[in-house]
C-alpha cells in the first residue's frame, strides 16, 4: 500500500519571514495567561470605578446624608469629559509601564538572540510585538472600557449618548495610545536600560500637559491635547477645518516614524 504525504512548504521570505509564528508567541502572552484579564480590571477600576464614583455615588451621598451641599456637585465634570479625559491621561502611562522591558529583558535575558538564531526576520521580531501589544490594549483598555463607560453615562442620563461621536473620540483614544507604544518600541531598541526607557517615555507622558501650556502650538502637532480634545470630539462641538485633524495626522505620522526608526535600528544593531 502506498502512503503519500502531502507537506507545505513554507516560502515566506524577507521582511515577512517568521512573524505569523513570532505573533502567535506574543499574542499567547496576552490571552494565554492572566495578563488580559488583570488589564482589564485595573483599568475598569481606574477609569470607571472613577467614573462610577462621579456619576453615582456622589450625588446618592449628597441626597442621602445631611451636611454636603448638592452645589458642591455642580463643579464634577460631565461623564463624557470625566472618562476621556481620566483615559487619556492615565492609560498612556499604563502603556509604557507595560511595555517597558519587553524588549530589554529578551535581550539580557538571551531570549532574544535565541529567536532571531531561528528562520525569522528582525523586521518580524518587532512587528510581532507591535501587533500583538496593539491588539491587547485596543481590546482590553479602548475596547472594554469605552463600552462600560458608555453604558454608565448613558444611564447617568436616562438615554443613550449618540454613538457616532463616541466611536470617534474612542478611536482617537485609540491613536493616542498608539503613539506612546510605538514611542516606548523605539526607546526599547535605542537603550539599554529599563529606566532610561522609562525616564524618557513617562516623561513624554507626564510633561505633555505642561509642554502645550508653555508652548501652545505643540496642541497641533502632538497627542498632547487629546485630553482636552476628546471630549469636545464626543460631545459633538468640534470645529471643523484643517486645524481639528493636523494633531491627528501629526500624531499618526510620528507613531509611523517611532516604528520605522525601531526596525531600522534593531535591523542594524548588535544584540
Amino acid at each position: 500500500m502506498e502512503t503519500k504525504i502531502g507537506l507545505e512548504v513554507n516560502q515566506t521570505q524577507g521582511w515577512r519571514l517568521g512573524l505569523k509564528n513570532l505573533f502567535s508567541r506574543e499574542n499567547s502572552k496576552w490571552w494565554k495567561t492572566s495578563r488580559w484579564w488583570v488589564q482589564s480590571l485595573v483599568w475598569m477600576l481606574i477609569t470607571n470605578g472613577v467614573l462610577l464614583l462621579l456619576l453615582f455615588l456622589l450625588p446618592f451621598i449628597s441626597a442621602t446624608f445631611e451636611g454636603v451641599n448638592p452645589e458642591d456637585l455642580e463643579d464634577i465634570p460631565d461623564g463624557i469629559t470625566a472618562f476621556f479625559s481620566l483615559a487619556a491621561i492615565s492609560m498612556p502611562i499604563g502603556v509604557v509601564i507595560l511595555l517597558q522591558g519587553s524588549i530589554i529583558d529578551e535581550k539580557t535575558l538571551g531570549t532574544a538572540e535565541w529567536v532571531l538564531s531561528k528562520p525569522v526576520s528582525r523586521t518580524a521580531f518587532i512587528l510581532s510585538k507591535l501587533i500583538a501589544h496593539a491588539l491587547g490594549i485596543l481590546v482590553t483598555y479602548v475596547i472594554l472600557q469605552s463600552t462600560i463607560a458608555y453604558g454608565l453615562i448613558s444611564a447617568s442620563q436616562s438615554k443613550p449618548i449618540p454613538i457616532l461621536n463616541y466611536v470617534k473620540g474612542s478611536l482617537l483614544l485609540a491613536l493616542g495610545l498608539f503613539f506612546y507604544l510605538t514611542l516606548t518600541l523605539m526607546l526599547e531598541v535605542l537603550f539599554e536600560k529599563r529606566t532610561s526607557v522609562l525616564g524618557v517615555a513617562l516623561g513624554v507622558a507626564l510633561g505633555g500637559a505642561l509642554l502645550i501650556n508653555l508652548f501652545p502650538a505643540l496642541a497641533f502637532i502632538t497627542p498632547f491635547a487629546f485630553p482636552n480634545m476628546i471630549p469636545v470630539v464626543v460631545q459633538g462641538l468640534t470645529p471643523p477645518g484643517f486645524l481639528f485633524f493636523l494633531p491627528l495626522i501629526s500624531t499618526a505620522f510620528m507613531s509611523l516614524v517611532f516604528l520605522a526608526v525601531a526596525i531600522w535600528r534593531f535591523n542594524h544593531k548588535p544584540l
